[in-house]
């Protein structure tokens, strides 16, 4: 059985690339024996990889570590990548896979065959202040067969940093079992949530627009808008969004509602999924919202475009106003008069089954095995 080696940011914080990969891993653990290396261990939440696959221990760990320790362990990651992995893999391996950007492509042994999986636009790259890791990352990227994009953005945004690597590009879905989405919609819930609400799901964190989104249903609020947001999630600004919330008295319609295995009875009573993130690879959350028939609001990040059907899927504006009039104007109409509709988003998310997905990577190792 041929070996695989995924390197990680990390599969603790409940994000969207860690639900792929757990899905990914199931699947080709069938056929391959997989380990799984993560840049850190940083929160506590736990994804299920599938069977022939073996976590390995983190390179760093901000929960267990003491501080001294910790930013040992980082300065060895920045400055001798391949040492540390060599202490926390002790095999060899046919195929690495860096399943995100920069620190766990560093991680790839430059002699393997492999992979760099990009989960979302990385345009920043192009900033001044992040000069000195599109050079590194560059350099990376030159030792890898294959760069995998999530989504046409992405793809274009990694021809726009490295135009050099255009070739080396291939353009993979992120595939979903939903069939397990539906089944697990049916569980029973444990908070009281109102039907046809607006719902977040993601980490509680600046990058994901998360006080743009506050601010957008404070708004709505003051035009009579009283239908209620749910934001699911744990994160660095929790504390601050709460304070928000109450200076603001939108205690009883903004519902901090934290972190949950399960959120998928929860989307499936939603209105919409609305999410204002500033950059995304391909939304996982949007993929398991209209599986469950249910659309999505979100500024153009990557993704969005192909996921939103033309309109009749998901709305998609970087506008505030237009954000807020579209919310206002839907959902003071019934379910069924609404420009999304719950039959359109079923059949169209039809396109993003894991089948597809899986069969598209085990072709992509079997080129590797002839270059």
């Amino acid at each position: 059985m041929k070996k695989i080696l995924f390197t990680v940011w990390t599969t603790s914080l409940g994000g969207g690339a860690e639900k792929v990969l757990s899905t990914i891993t199931k699947e080709l653990s069938k056929n391959y024996e997989i380990d799984v290396l993560e840049v850190g261990k940083f929160g506590n939440h736990k994804i299920e990889l599938g069977d022939n696959v073996k976590l390995l221990k983190p390179v760093v760990n901000k929960i267990d570590d003491s501080r001294i320790v910790y930013l040992f362990k980082r300065f060895l990651l920045e400055y001798c990548p391949n040492f540390v992995k060599r202490i926390r893999c002790k095999k060899n391996y046919d195929y690495e896979i860096a399943f995100n950007y920069l620190y766990p492509a560093y991680l790839i042994d430059k002699k393997a065959k492999s992979i760099a999986w990009n989960h979302g636009s990385i345009e920043n790259l192009l900033e001044q202040s992040e000069y000195k890791n599109k050079i590194k990352y560059g350099k990376v990227l030159n030792n890898f067969n294959k760069i995998v994009a999530i989504s046409n953005k992405t793809k274009e945004s990694i021809i726009a940093v490295y135009p050099e690597y255009k070739n080396k590009i291939e353009l993979i879905y992120n595939g979903y079992n939903f069939n397990e989405i539906v089944v697990k919609s049916e569980e029973l819930t444990q908070i009281d949530f109102e039907a046809d609400s607006l719902m977040f799901l993601g980490r509680l964190e600046k990058a994901k627009g998360v006080f743009e989104l506050v601010n957008l249903y404070l708004c709505l609020f003051n035009r009579g808008f009283r239908k209620k947001l749910y934001l699911f999630g744990e994160g660095e600004e929790k504390d601050n969004l709460q304070k928000f919330i109450s200076n603001n008295y939108l205690d009883e319609y903004v519902i901090l509602a934290g972190y949950t295995k399960n959120p998928y009875p929860y989307i499936k009573k939603s209105s919409y999924i609305i999410m204002l993130s500033y950059a995304e690879g391909f939304p996982t959350v949007f993929v398991e919202g209209l599986s469950l028939g249910v659309g999505f609001i979100s500024t153009e990040v990557g993704g969005t475009c192909e996921l939103s059907n033309n309109g009749l899927c998901g709305f998609i504006s970087n506008d505030f106003n237009e954000l807020e009039n579209y919310i206002f104007t839907e959902l003071a109409k019934d379910k069924e008069d609404r420009i999304i509709i719950k039959n359109n988003c079923l059949e169209y998310i039809k396109n993003y089954s894991l089948e597809t997905q899986i069969k598209k990577i085990k072709t992509l190792l079997k080129e590797l095995d002839n270059e």
